[in-house]
């Protein structure tokens, strides 16, 4: 099978991705395209969640028999995706498909700044999208012999969107009504996201069954909770799995300069420094932790518990 893999930061998706891929197929270049949703993107920072993203791209090809969402990325944790990385990876994954890269030709002809470029016709055929004049230079075009198609001129990018949003504007026509729900209902690209993770974890018995959770608001909104009962183990220990499953959900969607919560003062002051960590069975833990908040610019801070939403959902 001929597969495209259309590789994107999708922040948001709109019709012209949708109308470019349905032309692919229904023109009998690829028998399938797959929207790959960039996990962490090495050059341009996303606006919007990894989780988000995906979402997006759900709805808008919800319709779609032959354009599909690929979380490839998110699922390997591919951190920064890198082309190279993600197509080395993805042909090991699917040996059995013939697979194309698609991008556009400015793209193609800016090639030579990413990272083992040489390396990369030997992961996938290259399938380039042009129109009006373009002039990709003879060594590129001999080095990876790609597929030249011609399109049609859809002059939509997710940055006018942004930019339409950010000033209050109408989006309608540029993506799905789907798209610009979820985009309202979630508050994403109206103003600079504020992102507050509430985070706690108990034993039953003490020690005894450990429970985790957190609740993340984005601009005072719940847009996620998750909840998991772990093994035996001590209160102390419930707290650092909560806060590292925390940390790791904002790591996997890319989130950023977030405010952790936690109403545990010894978590929080061990983590920071300020307390010493005597337990042996945690430092890995806390370790961990530490560098998820370098990773994430993320700020830990204590509150009282019943100031804790993740509290409110473990009674």
């Amino acid at each position: 099978m001929k597969v495209g893999i259309f590789g994107g930061r999708f922040d948001p998706p709109h019709f012209g991705h949708l109308l470019l891929c349905r032309d692919l197929v229904e023109g009998g270049f690829l028998d399938e395209v797959r929207f790959l949703v960039n996990y962490h993107p090495p050059h341009k920072k996303a606006y919007a969640s990894y989780y988000h993203r995906v979402r997006m791209v759900e709805i808008l090809l919800r319709d779609e028999e032959k354009l599909k969402v690929d979380t490839f990325e998110g699922d390997m944790g591919i951190s920064p995706s890198y082309t190279y990385e993600v197509l080395k990876l993805y042909g090991e994954k699917h040996p059995k498909d013939e697979i194309f890269f698609v991008l556009g030709a400015d793209q193609m002809v800016d090639i030579k700044t990413w990272k083992n470029y040489r390396e990369l016709p030997s992961l996938a055929k290259f399938l380039v999208l042009a129109r009006g004049n373009f002039q990709i230079p003879e060594d590129i075009m001999e080095t990876f012999k790609p597929v030249i198609v011609r399109h049609r001129l859809v002059e939509i990018s997710s940055s006018e969107i942004r930019e339409r949003l950010f000033s209050g504007k109408s989006v309608k026509g540029l993506t799905s009504e789907g798209v610009i729900e979820y985009i309202h209902v979630h508050g994403l690209y109206s103003k600079p996201q504020s992102v507050e993770v509430f985070v706690d974890g108990s034993s039953l018995g003490n020690p005894g069954l450990m429970r985790a959770a957190f609740v993340v608001l984005v601009n005072g909104k719940k847009v996620y909770e998750e909840i998991e009962e772990l093994g035996e183990g001590t209160n102390n220990e419930a707290e650092y799995y909560a806060l590292f499953n925390a940390l790791s959900w904002l790591k996997d969607n890319s989130i950023f300069g977030a405010r952790v919560y936690m109403d545990s003062m010894l978590v929080v002051n061990q983590v920071k420094g300020s307390f010493k960590l005597r337990a042996e069975n945690l430092r890995d833990l806390n370790a961990k932790c530490k560098q998820l908040l370098l990773e994430t610019s993320s700020i830990l801070e204590y509150i009282p518990r019943k100031s804790n939403l993740a509290d409110a959902i473990m009674r």
